[in-house]
This record gives structure tokens, sequence and C-alpha cells, in this order.
């Protein structure tokens, strides 16, 4: 037995009132004096004990009289196992369906999902007229298909044909709530929820036990338990972030076996756009992850794309993993010091005798010499990065130029300028510092993208650079220290203004006795080549995981549009038109297909053309099954059926939905209990009144 409306069962605790009130209104006996009547006593002694049988009686009756009404409101029915409950009750029924891209697993009786729908099928077709269902599509965020329940049956079983695999991975909660809150509003005896899924572990886990709230049936169907087979491609990693043109990269990919057996021999290829550049080929021991690092160099700056692929497997969605990255090259970068030889040197040993763009040689930097003294009227427009080493005050007329290159969204490099006329520096500067004993840089973050090629305290190792001077200096609030010398004095600051990101190094270039060595350490030239990287670095998230968000910034084109394709699209026209916010941020969610997409922006004097990555989540591809009796308890499911060759045991489904209301059946006891008290009540007040 089971109750539509449990709440009113508390108020089976009103059964008690007769029987307070009883022992409240109890009368007490009172002792008389009276002369010798032996027999009329006994008399009455055993008209009593036939009042107070009536008066219990009377008592029991009001009380059940009280529970029937409780039991009635609280709509209990019969279900299985009774002869009352051989009528089948209506049913209301919401589906959730696993269409994650694990499900596109085929083993020797086909695709799980294809198996999964016709599981599906088999429960909507055993619905009868009066019945009522929905179609949740699971993924790690719930589809419904349909919102509400709905009669009609077959209109449901078209969608579950037409339902797709997605490319997201499984979180089972949203789902599972979602299901409940669709069966909060059915006021149906029987109410089911069926899981259809491959269970595998990663959609379960961090999850705790979600409480049925809508009172369903829950039935779990797993599509398979057998052993699995796959292999998949679980990251891409780069040895470095700051990816220069002729640099060598170092492609680290990682991939796992989720199998219990070996795998003899699977071909890992590389794709650098559409060409073919390099495959291995090896074996990976059950349940081991391996990483390979493929060496590419890139001739050419810009977003470079590619994608790696394994050899086809059961599950072929998670064998290919794409990439986009962007390569930096050809910045032009005006070095303005009276050592200007020396920055050229460091940036582009070719440069050396190179004093305007034009001569500039092709190269990842090509630097160019301007002094001091000739800055002022120098134009900056053909310049990407301005480097400021050992600069004298800088006049009013410089730094309106300089405000106007960071207004462009251009960055600079200074090496300790003390004018505290530029209001854009990252720092306030104080009394210069002299140490007797010289410092060495000491506390760094190493996983910055300057100096995560240097070893770990390499600048504070017997070949380190050593620093004589340096100046008292307050970072401001929107800055960021990067590194520092041993007394804790800032060493790098950054801060960024706009699109335009500036550096200050707190020393200079001097070479004279008892002053800073840096210019002529070894690490000074990948020091300064990468803060050059570093500043021109884009720092949009280029890969992405399905149903992420691409978030890009295009300052050059505020208010307008980006225009954002698949690839692989054959259509020219199968693109979208994605807003550019005023403050030139775009962001796009339609990231439903793994691949890559091409971002094509116009402005006013040109096109910019990018690209983005969109890959699937690893944690899918691992298919290690969840056991079913801890599914069970995580969600309450209550109910276990038979699946036999992939179909499903309708004539038991159909069983567990007979049951049957019997709250008119309470009531009309109830009424006829309450007549035979009113007719015992009656005679006991007669029986009382002849007797007095």
């Amino acid at each position: 037995m089971a109750f539509l409306n449990p709440l009113f069962l508390f108020g089976l605790f009103a059964a008690g009132i007769p029987l307070l009130i009883h022992l409240w209104s109890r009368r007490q006996a009172v002792t008389v004096d009276f002369s010798s009547l032996m027999f009329l006593v006994a008399a009455h002694r055993q008209n009593v004990r036939r009042l107070q049988l009536k008066q219990l009686l009377i008592l029991l009756l009001r009380m059940l009289i009280v529970a029937l009404l409780a039991l009635a409101l609280a709509r209990p029915f019969l279900t299985l196992g009774l002869p009352l409950a051989a009528v089948r009750a209506k049913t209301d029924v919401v589906i959730i369906l696993d269409n994650s891209y694990s499900m596109k697993y085929e083993d020797v009786d086909g695709v799980w999902f294809d198996k999964a729908k016709t599981l599906a099928i088999d429960v909507l077709r055993s619905l009868r007229y009066g019945d009522s269902s929905s179609l949740i599509l699971m993924s790690d965020i719930p589809h419904p298909v349909f919102r509400q329940l709905t009669p009609d049956i077959e209109n449901v079983i078209s969608e579950v044909q037409k339902a797709n695999l997605s490319y997201r991975s499984t979180h089972i909660q949203p789902s599972i709530e979602f299901a409940h809150e669709i069966l909060t509003e059915s006021t149906q005896q029987n109410k089911e929820i069926y899981i259809i899924s491959d269970f595998t572990q990663n959609g379960w886990d961090k999850m705790n036990i979600i409480p049925n709230r809508s009172g369903a049936r829950i039935v779990l169907l797993p599509v398979n338990t057998g052993s699995r087979h796959n292999t998949n491609i679980e990251d891409i990693q780069t040895s470095h972030q700051l990816i220069g043109v002729d640099l060598p990269l170092h492609l680290r990919v990682s991939i796992k076996n989720h199998s219990d057996a070996n795998i003899d021999q699977t071909t890992l290829t590389l794709f650098v756009g559409d060409q073919k550049t390099n495959t291995r080929t090896f074996s990976v021991a059950a349940g081991e992850s391996i990483m390979t690092t493929i060496t590419q160099t890139l001739s050419t700056p810009g977003t470079q794309t590619g994608y790696f692929a394994l050899t086809d497997d059961r599950l072929n969605t998670d064998n290919r993993r794409y990439f986009s990255y962007t390569s930096l090259g050809e910045i032009r970068v005006l070095c303005v010091s009276e050592k200007a030889e020396y920055l050229l040197l460091a940036l582009n040993p070719l440069a050396s005798d190179q004093t305007s763009v034009a001569q500039a040689k092709p190269s990842m930097i090509q630097p160019i010499a301007c002094s001091p003294s000739e800055f002022e009227t120098y134009p900056l427009e053909d310049f990407d990065v301005v480097l400021l080493a050992d600069m004298p005050k800088i006049s009013a007329k410089s730094n309106t130029q300089l405000r106007e290159f960071i207004r462009q969204g251009k960055d600079i490099i200074v090496l300790a300028s003390d004018s505290d006329t530029l209001t854009w520096l990252p720092v306030q500067f104080g009394e210069l510092i002299t140490w007797q004993i010289p410092q060495q840089v000491s506390d760094i973050e190493e996983t910055h993208p300057i100096f995560e090629i240097f070893s770990e305290n390499v600048f504070s190792g017997q070949y380190g650079p050593r620093f004589y001077e340096a100046w008292q200096v307050i970072p401001t609030t929107d800055s960021t220290v990067i590194a520092k010398y041993g007394d804790d004095t800032p060493f790098l600051i950054e801060r960024r203004e706009g699109n335009s990101h500036i550096l200050l190094y707190n020393c200079g270039l001097q070479q004279q006795q008892n002053e800073n060595e840096l210019l002529l350490n070894p690490y000074f030239l990948p020091l300064i080549q990468h803060s050059v990287l570093y500043v021109m670095y884009n720092r949009t998230q280029k890969n992405i995981i399905v149903g992420d968000t691409y978030v890009a910034s295009y300052p050059q084109n505020p208010g307008g549009s980006a225009w954002i394709k698949h690839v692989e699209s054959l259509d020219e026209h199968d693109r979208v038109a994605v807003p550019i916010a005023e403050d030139g941020t775009m962001r796009f969610e339609t990231t439903e297909r793994p691949g890559l997409y091409q971002v094509d922006v116009q402005t006013k004097d040109r096109l910019i053309r990018d690209f983005f990555a969109v890959n699937t989540a690893a944690e899918e591809a691992n298919l290690t099954q969840i056991p079913i009796k801890q599914a069970s308890k995580l969600v309450d499911a209550q109910a276990e059926i038979t699946i036999a060759n992939g179909k499903l045991d309708t004539e038991a489904l159909d069983i567990k939905r007979h049951g049957r209301e019997i709250w008119g059946e309470l009531l009309v006891l109830a009424v006829c209990l309450l007549l035979l008290e009113g007719y015992l009540s009656n005679r006991a007040s007669t029986s009382n009144a002849r007797e007095t």
C-alpha cells in the first residue's frame, strides 16, 4: 500500500482525541452511607459492567472513524499482490535517455545509443490510453524534449527515434532533478523515471544521494554490462606558452588505454593544416597512460591549426584532438637607448645594422634602434613594441606620444626609468638603492610565460646576474610583481591598461664597475626576447571543450560583428554572426561540435581572420561502469526490470503498474461506523436515563 497524500497521515494522531475526552469526562464513584441493600448492589454492578463495555465500544468506534477519515484524505492505493489491486492504474513516465558521446561506442550487438533508443521505445509502447510521458536527453546538461508530461505517446516515440548523440560528457544529477520537477506536477498513482545509459563512472562522480522528491519509481536500464575497449587522446600540451616563428615547439601528447587488454600497435598521426607531418606507432598496456613528444617548427606568424589522430577503434569520437596556437613573428620593436646596439643584438643578432623598418629582414623580432634625442620626433605608428632602456627624463611631448601608443593598445617595456611624470608606469619611484653585497633575483613566479623556459633557481644560482643598484619602488594597485630581488625589492612589474601591456624592469644596462651585470649575462638574450613575446602574447584561450564559451577581444571593431563557421562545413554560407560588445569582447556559445572554427572580423582597413579549437571532454572516454547497486542507492532506484537480448520485459513492467485507490471505500466504511456509533450512543443514553 502507498499514499498519494502522505502528509494527511499525521491526522491519525487525531484518533486519540476521543480517548482524551473520555478520560477527562469519566465520573468518579461517590460513597454514600445507607442501610443494607446487598441484593440491589449486586444487580447494579452487573448493569455497570454492561454499560462500561458499551462505552468502550463507542470509544473505539469514534477513534476508528477519525483514523479512517485521515487515511481517506491521504489517498491510499493498493499495489501488486492484493486481489483488490488487479486494476491497472494510470501512469506518468519520464525517460532519461543518455546521449553523451560515450554512447556512440559500438560493440558486437551494435551502437549503444541505438540499443538505448530501442529500450526507450519499449517503455513507451507499454503505456496505455490515459498515460502520459516526457523525454529528457541527458549529457552534462539536461535537454528536455518535452518540459511537461504529454498524453501524445506517439509523438514522444517519434522524438526518441529522431534523437541524436551529442559530443558532451555525462553528468546524471541535473537530469534526475529535472525529471523529479516534471513529475511533481503529476496527480497519478504511478510515477516512473527510466534512466537508460551506459552508466560510466565519470557521470556519477562527486554526486550525493538525490532525494526522490516526486515519489517516482526509478528504474535503471544499462545498455551494456560486458567489457569495454577504448583508447583516446587525453591532452595536448606545448613545451612553452610563448610560441615564436622558427623556434622549435615541442607538442606533448597524452594517450590513455582504457581497456583491460593490451594494445599491441596503434598509430598517432599529426596533421598541421591539411598536411600530414608526423606519424608515431607504439603499444600501450592495459590501463596505461603514455606521453609522446613531437617537435614542430612553425615557419609563419599567425594562428597555426591542426590535429592529432589515433587509429580507429570502437569509439572514434575521442580519437582526434584539435589544436590552435598563435606563433609570434615579425614583431616590430623600437629600441630607445644610448646602448641600443646591445638590444638589437639580443632581440635579433642579424639586426645590428638596421635603422629603419624598411631595412628589417624577416625574423621573429624586428628591432630598430633609436637614440633618446631622436625619440621625441620618431614616428611610432609602424611599431608594435617600444623598449626604453636607461632613459633620462622623458619630455612632455614624448610622454604624449607614448600615451597615444598605449591608447592604440600597443605595448611598452621599460628598463630603469625613474620619471615620476610617466603616470602609465606600474610603480612610483623612490630613492636609488645601492647594495654593497650584490643582489640576485631569487623570488620568481616560475610558471610565468617569461620565466617558464628557465631552469628552477637559475637566476639565483652561480651563473645568475648580480645587481648593485635598483630603485625603491611602490607598485600601483593595478599592477603585479612577477619577480623580486633577495631583499624583496621588486625586480619585474607588469601592468595592463586597456589592451596595452606595460613591463618595468627595476634595473638598467650600465656596465661600469659595481653596477648591474644583466647586459653581459647569458640569460639576458632569452629574457629580453621572451619579454617582447610576452607583451605580444594573445591570452585568448583558443583550445576549449565542447559546451564552453569562446571569448575573444577585438578592440578594432567595437559594436561590430564576428562571423564564425566550422572549418569542416562545406557550405560557405553556413556561418553565424556574433555581435562584438562595445568594449570589444566577443562571446560565442554554440560550441557543440568538436573541430576547428574560423573567425572573421572585418575592420575599417583589413580582414582579421583567426581560429580556435573545440575538443571533447577527455574523462568521457573512460567507459568504466559504476556498479548498478551503487547507482541505485544514489538515485533511490527501487525497481529492476529484466532485459533479454536487448528487449525489455514489458509484461513485468506492466504488472508493477497495477493498483487501486481505496479512499472511497474508507469513506463508506467511516460513514457506516458513524451510523453504528450513533445508534450505540443513543441506546447507551436511553439505558442511563432508565437507571436514573
